[in-house]
């Protein structure tokens, strides 16, 4: 399991239990598809990259870059500067889930490209929320695993993919606020799920990724650049 230091936090370059996830076996968790590079820039990767994974019996065709935080992260602020891959069927995300079970997860932004490559998505009930970059939560509910739902809010006119973008969540005990280049866009404050959120400490993760639609015999080769992650504890 190699390791890396980035933005003053070190990090493991697969998922805490493993490099591939049973229900998405046809990407996997690919550690030469992380780097950081001379400007300090983290880039995760999408490209093809065929592994045999001898525990499913099947061959996994896409390698992808993630990373996850070694350490432990409590109430604050968390926040990184990205520009999203261009490519076509692709699913970036910077999402925070418990060290202890799952759920619950705090999604800052899963974003998705369509198969011409746009984050571009007009939507009727939401004019202005044209990028499909969502927010969302998962959380337990009458032992079931439930979501809040993907929400997608106006934060500008800059394309994410050719644009730097501050995206950030603000996770108190009373409240999970979300900011798309300091615009506030979601807040979360519902008691039952942030006494589950208030129970436990978080994993940071920031990855590339591709959706079902992709063509795993030629997927695109994109870049994922973070500028940086800032973490701002809660005294």
């Amino acid at each position: 399991m190699e390791t890396i230091n980035w933005s003053g936090y070190e990090w493991i370059t697969q998922e805490r239990w493993g490099q591939i996830h049973t229900e998405k076996s046809h990407w996997w968790y690919d550690e030469s598809c992380v780097n950081v590079d001379e400007n300090k820039n983290l880039n995760l990767l999408t490209k093809y990259n065929p592994k045999y994974f001898p525990e499913l019996n099947k061959w996994s065709h896409i390698g992808v870059g993630l990373i996850s935080s070694v350490g432990r992260f409590n109430h604050g602020t968390f926040t990184v500067s990205a520009k999203l891959p261009k490519g076509e069927n692709l699913w970036p995300a910077f999402w925070m889930w418990s060290w202890d079970t799952w759920p619950p997860e705090i999604d800052v932004f899963e974003a998705y490209s369509n198969s011409k490559g746009s984050y571009f998505k007009p939507r009727i009930k939401s004019p202005l929320g044209f990028w499909n970059v969502q927010t969302n939560i998962h959380y337990i509910e009458k032992e079931k695993n439930k979501m809040i739902g993907g929400k997608t809010k106006f934060f500008g006119f800059k394309d994410p993919s050719k644009n730097f973008i501050k995206y950030s969540v603000e996770w108190s005990k009373n409240s999970i606020k979300f900011y798309y280049d300091d615009v506030l866009v979601r807040t979360i404050d519902d008691e039952s799920i942030m006494g589950q959120m208030n129970n436990t400490t978080m994993n940071v993760i920031l990855n590339n990724g591709v959706t079902a639609g992709v063509n795993k015999l030629d997927p695109p080769k994109s870049n994922f650049i973070v500028e940086y992650f800032k973490y701002e504890p809660f005294l």
